[in-house]
């Protein structure tokens, strides 16, 4: 590229839009000229996030006013459907909600208890998990469906296994996830520090929402269950995986280092991993224990949900569709202690 590619982000408040605008303020490709806010239209940006040092000024939604070359929609669920189409008409669009991840429109419907309205997208989107789906159709791509946080730790995972046809039974993905997680606006108590801190709890132990988006991409039924700790950032997904007969920890490891020998992010660890490694990064580190005594594998993954499991994982998609390295402006190594 030339020149920057001039970008906007929708929804610039939240953490996952704070942080798009952290790590393209690095870029050097890229420069964020739009950001966006319902509420706060007309203040600057680093009055809200005043660990941005942006200059800034947010503006009301507007379609028609747009004059950029990529939009990351960083809003709720339903957002981007509905606004999709007018946007795609000058832009290439980025959305880190779910509305475009699920191929079934009926299991949309089941887990995100709304109907899936945008006709004429149906075919459109990518599911942009570059290290799992060819990367030459995030080139092309003009949609894509940005992965979830745990959908992202668990598919990487479990998914070279699958293809290897290594796995025996029905995976057991344990998964928890800080608190940033579920965004800047819950006003929920359990959210509190209060209510958080020293404190540890499983929640939505059926019918979790990235449940249908883990077995579309492994392409096998799982078991998940996400917990929440008092954390602010970070996912650590273990999953619990039986292994068919003769099956080896050499041969797992061997599965999952092949499968990511050409990906810059995703690294096969000697050591089992801590969220804190990865703090600040767009990295997975995944390590592999064996218990030959009861034929189960256990993977480790981790990553930082604000980082690949959200808006770096964004930015690793636009530069593809940009036609930049993938690790253009996004940070490796992670922040200590």
């Amino acid at each position: 590229m030339n020149t920057k590619a001039r970008v906007a982000i929708v929804g610039a408040t939240g953490y996952g839009g704070a942080e798009l605008v952290r790590l393209l303020a690095n870029h050097p490709s890229a420069e964020v000229v739009t950001v966006t806010s319902e509420r706060l239209a007309g203040t600057r940006l680093r009055r809200d996030c005043p660990w941005l040092a942006s200059d800034l000024v947010l503006e009301a939604f507007d379609p028609e006013k747009l004059d950029v070359d990529f939009v990351f929609l960083a809003q709720e669920a339903g957002f981007a459907m509905k606004h999709a189409p007018a946007l795609l008409k000058k832009a290439k669009v980025i959305d880190l909600s779910a509305d475009f991840r699920l191929e079934d429109k009926e299991v949309y419907r089941e887990y995100y208890k709304r109907e899936w309205e945008s006709p004429g997208l149906e075919d459109q989107p990518i599911y942009g998990l570059p290290e799992l789906v060819d990367r030459d159709s995030i080139r092309k791509a003009r949609l894509i469906a940005n992965p979830g946080c745990y959908a992202t730790a668990a598919a990487l995972s479990i998914t070279p296994l699958v293809k290897a046809g290594l796995i025996q039974g029905v995976p057991v993905i344990d998964a928890k996830s800080g608190v940033s997680g579920a965004g800047r606006s819950r006003k929920e108590t359990d959210y509190l520090f209060s209510e958080m801190t020293s404190n540890f709890k499983a929640y939505a132990i059926t019918g979790h929402r990235h449940t249908p988006e883990i077995e579309q991409t492994a392409g096998m039924t799982i078991r998940f269950t996400p917990h929440l700790i008092p954390a602010a950032r970070g996912i650590y997904s273990t999953t619990h995986v039986q292994v068919s007969q003769g099956t080896t920890q050499e041969a797992i490891i061997d599965a999952l280092t092949q499968a990511y020998a050409g990906s810059v992010f995703v690294n096969v660890v000697d050591q089992t991993p801590s969220i804190k490694q990865v703090e600040g990064t767009n990295r997975v580190d995944i390590s592999v224990d064996f218990d030959a005594r009861v034929g189960f594998a256990v993977i480790s993954s981790v990553l930082d949900n604000l980082v690949k499991g959200a808006a770096g994982q964004a930015i690793q998609n636009m530069n593809l569709m940009a036609g930049l390295p993938e690790e253009t402006g996004l940070p490796l190594n992670g922040v200590w202690p």
